[in-house]
C-alpha cells in the first residue's frame, strides 16, 4: 500500500494514516524496546536455515572500508539488501545521528528523519525484520529524548510510517540477470517472489514541518 503526498503536516499525516487499518496495524507493532546494543546487534552463535550474522567489529570496518564521509552523508541513498536484525543499517543510523546538531528540537527532529529516509532495507524473513524495525525505532527514538524532543502521536506516526516503508519484508532479486534498464532490485513480501513489477523506492521530503513523499524506481548507481 503506497500512499503519496505533498508538504503535508504531521497531523495531516496521522489522520490519513489512521484511515488505513491494515497499515496503522502494522506500524502499532513497531515496538520501543528497553535497549539496542549496537555491539551485539548482528551476533548470533546459531545458523538458522543458514543464515549469518555480521557481528559489530566487520560491520565497522565495512564502514571504515566505504567510508565514513560516504556513510554519514544522508543525501546519499543507502541500501542493505539482506538485513537482518539491522546490524549495518542500526549503525548506520548512529553515525548520521552523531553528525546531528541543530540549534532548535525541531530542527532535530527532522534531521533525524532526514537520516533516517534514505537508509533502505530489505530482509526476507519476517521475524528479522520486525527485530530490526523495532531496533532502528529504537535508536531513533532514544536518540530524539536524548536531545529532549518531545516525540508526540503526530511525530511519532510519522516515523513509524517512515520506517515501515523504507525497511521491507521482501526478497531481492540476486538470481535474475542484470538489465541496465529493467533494474529490478526487490519484491515486497508476502506476495508471491519474482512478479515482473519491482518495489518502488519512497522518496522523502522534509521542509519546516512539512512532509513529502512519492516512489520511484530504483536506478543503476543509486
Amino acid at each position: 500500500m503506497q500512499i503519496e503526498f505533498e508538504k503535508a503536516s504531521f497531523d495531516c499525516i496521522l489522520l490519513l494514516l489512521k484511515e488505513k487499518k491494515a497499515l496503522w496495524k502494522a506500524l502499532s507493532s513497531i515496538k520501543h524496546l528497553e535497549k539496542v546494543d549496537l555491539k551485539t546487534c548482528g551476533n548470533s552463535d546459531v545458523l538458522d536455515n543458514f543464515q549469518i550474522f555480521t557481528p559489530r567489529f566487520i560491520v565497522d570496518g565495512m564502514i571504515e572500508a566505504v567510508g565514513k564521509e560516504n556513510i554519514t552523508d544522508y543525501s546519499k541513498r543507502i541500501l542493505e539488501p539482506t538485513s537482518g536484525d539491522g546490524a549495518f543499517t542500526c549503525r548506520i543510523l548512529e553515525l548520521r545521528l552523531e553528525k546531528i546538531v541543530p540549534d532548535n528540537k525541531e530542527a532535530i527532529f527532522e534531521e533525524t528523519l532526514k537520516a533516517l529516509s534514505t537508509i533502505y532495507s530489505i530482509e526476507l524473513d519476517e521475524e528479522l525484520i520486525k527485530e530490526q524495525r523495532n531496533n532502528i525505532y529504537t535508536v531513533a527514538a532514544d536518540f530524539l529524548k536524548d536531545k529532549g524532543v518531545d516525540l508526540t502521536e503526530e511525530k511519532d506516526a510519522c516515523l513509524k510510517f517512515l520506517i515501515n516503508e523504507n525497511f521491507i519484508w521482501g526478497e531481492t532479486d540476486i538470481d535474475g540477470t542484470p538489465n541496465p534498464i529493467l533494474c529490478r532490485v526487490a519484491y515486497r513480501m508476502p506476495e508471491s517472489t519474482k512478479h515482473p513489477k519491482a518495489v518502488k523506492f519512497p522518496v522523502w521530503e522534509f521542509d519546516k514541518g512539512l512532509v513529502s513523499l512519492h516512489y520511484e524506481d530504483p536506478e543503476i548507481g543509486d
